[in-house]
């Protein structure tokens, strides 16, 4: 059976002067910002994610993990509150997308029930159907 899956939001309130920020070891203009989260997000939250991000057209100029219960964005200082609103419609989206999954989850579960009951009234109504036959 598969299990719904829990939405993840960035954790709310931020306190602007608790957001971890750290120099791009790699690049030497550009920030690290690490955001926290709610929650751990289970592996297809982050598979919806990706999906997300990767269809964004913003997604180029911008870089963002995820690492166990922060959400990172490699940046420059440019624009970052813009980015922020984009991360944040990102993390939207994609719980509108776990959204979907798990009603199309909940709706194969239930047909599935439905198919195994029907299987089970068809063998009934066989076995009923085989005992009252005269063999001979």
């Amino acid at each position: 059976m598969v299990e719904p899956v829990g939405k993840v939001n960035i954790k709310q309130p931020v306190d602007p002067e608790r957001v971890p920020i750290q120099k791009d070891p790699f690049h030497p203009t550009a920030y690290i910002i690490s955001l926290p989260l709610d929650s751990e997000p289970s592996y297809v939250w982050l598979t919806l994610f990706d999906q997300v991000l990767w269809s964004s057209l913003d997604f180029w100029d911008r870089k963002v993990v995820i690492v166990g219960r922060e959400l990172k964005l490699a940046t420059d200082p440019e624009g970052v509150k813009e980015k922020l609103h984009w991360l944040e419609a990102l993390v939207l989206a994609t719980n509108k997308r776990v959204e979907e999954y798990n009603k199309t989850q909940s709706w194969a579960k239930k047909a599935e029930t439905k198919k195994m009951l029907d299987e089970g009234a068809i063998r009934k109504d066989v076995q009923t159907w085989m005992s009252g036959r005269v063999i001979g």
